[in-house]
C-alpha cells in the first residue's frame, strides 16, 4: 500500500504546484550568483532527532523538475535517526540543487514530522488498540499524509469519500427519517463488497444501529462510561461490529479504552497537530 501512495498521480500534482510557487519566475539569486555549467553535491542532514519519512520526494520533485540530479539514499522511511546523520546525497548542477532544495526540504520536513507525531502517539498508546488516521489532512497532501502515518505506524482510514459507506451524524440529521431511514437508505443501496460504518452519538442511536448489521460501529464523544456502556450492548451481538471511538483522543485515553476493549481510534491529530522537524541540505562545490 505505502509505495502505491506515493506513486499517486495526485502527488506528482502536488509537486508541480509546489516547483511553480518557487520557480514561475525562475531563481534568480542563483543564476546570477553561481555559473550555469558548475556541478556540485548536496547533503541533506538531520537536525534533530526523528522518523524519517518522505525519502523517495527527491527522486519524485527531481524527475518532475527534470532537474537531471543523481541522488543516493542513506536511510530508509520508518528509519530513527539521530542529529547530524546524512539522509541523502546528490549531484548535480549547482543551480538545478539551489533551486530545489527547499522544495525537497518541505516534503521531508512535514511528512517526517507526521511520522514522528504518529510514532510517538502509538507507542503512548500501549500497542493494544489500533490507532486510525482520518480525512483531517493538509488539502492537497492526503497521499503523502496518510503514507507518513503508516510509515509512523498508525493505520489508514478511509482515503475519500468514495472508498467506504461512513454514516456520520450529519447524513442522519441532514435525514427527515433519522438514523434508520439513513441506515434503511443503506441497507437498500450499498454495494454488496463494500464495508460501512455508522456514527452514534448516544446509546439510543447505537441499539438503532445494531439491527442493519454495520461492520463498525464508531462511538463520536463518548463519556467513559458510555463507552463501558456500549460494549456491554455489543458484546452479545454476533458478528460484533468494530468498535471506533472519535472525538478528541490522547495517547492516555487510547490505553484505557483498549482495556474497556474497545478496538480502534481515530486521530485527526495525527496529522493536525504533527510539526516539521528540521532538516537541511550542505552544497559542496565538485
Amino acid at each position: 500500500m505505502l509505495p502505491s501512495l506515493l506513486s499517486s498521480p495526485s502527488v506528482k500534482k502536488l509537486v508541480t504546484l509546489a516547483l511553480e510557487e518557487d520557480l514561475q519566475f525562475g531563481d534568480i539569486t542563483a543564476a546570477i550568483t553561481v555559473d550555469a555549467a558548475r556541478m556540485a553535491s548536496a547533503t541533506i542532514v538531520a537536525k534533530e532527532r526523528f522518523i524519517v519519512c518522505g525519502t523517495g520526494m527527491a527522486s519524485i520533485v527531481n524527475e518532475v523538475s527534470g532537474g537531471g540530479l543523481s541522488i543516493e539514499l542513506l536511510t530508509s522511511d520508518g528509519s530513527e535517526v539521530e542529529e547530524k546523520t546524512t539522509l541523502a546525497t546528490l549531484r548535480g548542477s549547482a543551480t538545478t540543487l539551489l533551486s530545489l532544495e527547499r522544495t525537497i526540504l518541505n516534503f521531508m520536513q512535514r511528512m517526517s514530522g507526521v511520522a514522528t507525531h504518529t510514532k510517538h502517539f502509538v507507542a503512548a498508546a500501549g500497542g493494544k488498540i489500533t490507532v486510525l488516521d482520518t480525512r483531517k489532512t493538509l488539502p492537497g497532501w492526503r497521499a503523502l499524509d496518510k503514507y507518513s502515518v503508516a510509515v509512523g505506524g498508525g493505520k489508514n482510514h478511509r482515503y475519500s469519500l468514495g472508498d467506504m459507506i461512513l454514516v456520520k451524524n450529519n447524513h442522519i440529521d441532514a435525514n427527515p427519517g433519522g438514523i434508520q431511514e439513513a441506515l434503511k437508505r443503506v441497507a437498500m443501496q450499498k454495494p454488496p463488497y463494500m464495508g460501512w460504518e455508522v456514527e452514534v452519538r448516544t446509546i439510543s442511536e447505537l441499539k438503532e444501529a445494531l439491527p442493519f448489521s454495520p461492520d463498525i460501529i464508531m462511538l463520536d464523544n463518548f463519556t467513559d462510561e458510555m463507552v463501558i456502556e456500549a460494549c456491554k450492548v455489543l458484546a452479545p451481538v454476533s458478528p460484533r461490529p468494530l468498535v471506533e471511538v472519535s472525538g478528541g483522543i490522547t495517547s492516555d485515553r487510547a490505553r484505557v479504552l483498549a482495556e474497556m476493549g474497545v478496538d480502534a481510534v481515530s486521530v485527526g491529530a495525527l496529522t493536525t497537530a504533527a510539526r516539521n522537524v528540521d532538516i537541511s541540505m550542505r552544497i559542496t562545490l565538485q
